[in-house]
């Protein structure tokens, strides 16, 4: 496999070599599109949703279909989504002269401009998201060519919660339509906000209801986390201890990203043949904290007193989820009343610094919580 300066990737997919596991996950979703399944995939923040869709679209689906990823976590309007999923079609397509032509025949409410790449030669196609002056037939055009295409199609919206944010009133309705009239392309919906994932499409009431099968993703299991670390440092010429990976394993609830975030810097604490073992975990703890000390000061710095004090008191139970509200809680942290709590909780829960697991609260930044325990 091509080396790399660290194996342990963060934040995006390289190759099968530097993913871990996800041998059952990666079957089962490749189950459910070749078998013509739209799929809702649901975990916490940072688990590896998108690798693991990633992961399949270039290892399993590559030949036989087309394949788009979009996230939505920052947008507000459907202009804004609809500018993301044609970057990405266009952006996968133009590579071939022949579908870029067939799309530009399609799309005709976006005023694209092309030129040609002078090294490669390739067509490359540019717009604004000025240029989605209707965002409604924009996607309509979008579609209808996925819906048309000679593959099938699969569309991954990651975070697609967010539509129930947006400002348009009719969001799930109108994708809903439109989706469900298309008959050769697929949808893979992927949400970190568990419980409005289940609402979209669990609740009777809603227009996405019983459209998809569900997948929940769990953390990678500690062994096979261990395994894959230690094949990784001996293929470099280095040495990992079980009990240092078992320890920020544990530490970050399995969470990948965080993990793969200590790791690589474990990684950088050993030159070839040399071994990192378990001393080294509060100076990885340390880095990983001090090095987002002004981002956590300056959040929070922008709280309440009282969310202060309560989000003091969660991060005194990590790594345990809290009811913030019960009587148990507000006696132990002698926060008044259940009222106040729950008006603190509630903007925590607003400015995205906690998250909602079927009542109980977690936070969506570990290492802010880490830092709030050491504060």
């Amino acid at each position: 496999m091509k080396e790399l300066s660290n194996p342990f990737v963060i934040g995006k997919y390289v190759s099968k070599e530097y993913f871990c596991d996800r041998k059952e996950e990666t079957s089962l979703l490749v189950h459910h599109i070749t078998n013509g399944r739209h799929v809702a995939i649901m975990s916490e923040r940072r688990l590896g949703k998108t690798g693991l869709i990633e992961h399949v679209f270039v290892n399993n689906l590559s030949k036989e279909y087309e394949t788009f990823l979009i996230d939505i976590y920052t947008c507000k309007n459907l202009r804004e989504m609809t500018y993301l999923l044609a970057s990405e079609v266009f952006k996968k397509l133009s590579k071939k002269q022949s579908l870029l032509e067939r799309l530009l025949r399609v799309v005709q409410s976006i005023k694209a401009t092309i030129k040609y790449n002078v090294v490669t030669g390739e067509p490359e196609v540019g717009f604004g998201i000025g240029d989605i002056s209707e965002p409604e037939i924009t996607l309509d055009e979008i579609l209808q060519y996925l819906d048309t295409s000679d593959k099938t199609c699969v569309v991954a919206i990651d975070e697609f919660q967010r539509i129930a944010s947006f400002e348009e009133d009719n969001m799930e309705a109108l994708l809903r339509t439109k989706i469900q009239h298309m008959k050769h392309a697929l949808f893979v919906f992927a949400g970190s906000e568990q419980h409005l994932l289940e609402s979209i499409f669990n609740d009777p009431g809603r227009p996405f209801y019983n459209s998809v099968v569900f997948m929940q993703l769990l953390p990678i299991k500690k062994q096979e986390y261990i395994k894959f670390c230690q094949q990784l440092f001996a293929y470099y010429g280095k040495s990992v201890s079980d009990i240092l990976i078992s320890r920020l394993y544990d530490c970050f609830r399995g969470i990948t990203w965080y993990l793969q975030l200590g790791m690589n810097e474990a990684f950088t604490l050993a030159e070839r043949g040399e071994h990192v073992g378990e001393s080294s975990y509060s100076h990885i703890l340390n880095h990983m904290v001090d090095s987002k000390r002004f981002t956590f000061e300056d959040r929070y710095a922008s709280l309440t007193e009282k969310q202060k004090t309560v989000l003091q008191a969660i991060a005194s139970e990590y790594p345990n989820d809290v009811t913030p509200t019960s009587l148990e809680f507000i006696s132990k942290y002698s926060l008044k009343t259940a009222s106040s709590v729950q008006t603190a909780v509630k903007g925590l829960t607003e400015k995205g610094i906690l998250s909602d697991s079927h009542g109980r609260k977690r936070p969506t930044d570990i290492l802010f919580m880490l830092w709030l325990k050491s504060y």
